[in-house]
């Protein structure tokens, strides 16, 4: 199965992210980096990313779901930018597992990506037995007279 980062928009692309010795302000991440940022415009993937690179907790510089970073912060952001998007699911121990994707539903939150795809390939396991499964078939023993 692709994996979302080998065909997001931005794949080999330069310019998300900068050395720290280029920059020094805010202002100087905006002229380096948000010319990219209309990259992330069609992305479908923008929540993902936000999920990945988990940019507020690492305190990121450079561009990820649509949004510009400084220092964890968000400076500038694409007009269609969803604040639903920002929701970086807490990582649990049984992440990567269908119980992973459980408890992010539990505790009403979005399943991180491993979560997700645990829980996608769990079902198409599911629906892969089911279709080997013989058919029951079923008798009607009430007759009528």
């Amino acid at each position: 199965m692709t994996d979302w980062t080998d065909i997001a928009p931005c794949r080999g692309m330069d310019g998300f992210t900068v050395n720290e010795d280029e920059w020094q302000h805010g202002d100087d991440l905006m002229d380096l980096c948000e010319p990219q940022l209309p990259t992330c415009g069609p992305c479908p993937f923008r929540a993902e990313c936000i999920a990945l690179i988990k940019p507020a907790q690492a305190k990121f510089d450079g561009i990820a779901g649509g949004r510009l970073w400084c220092n964890g912060e968000v400076i500038t952001a694409l007009d269609d930018v969803d604040v639903e998007e920002l929701a970086e699911p807490k990582l649990r121990a049984s992440c990567g597992t269908e119980a992973g994707a459980g408890d992010h539903k539990r505790h009403g939150e979005r399943p991180c990506p491993s979560c997700r795809q645990a829980a996608r390939e769990m079902t198409a396991r599911r629906n892969e037995r089911k279709a080997k499964e013989p058919k029951q078939l079923q008798i009607d023993f009430a007759t009528t007279t």
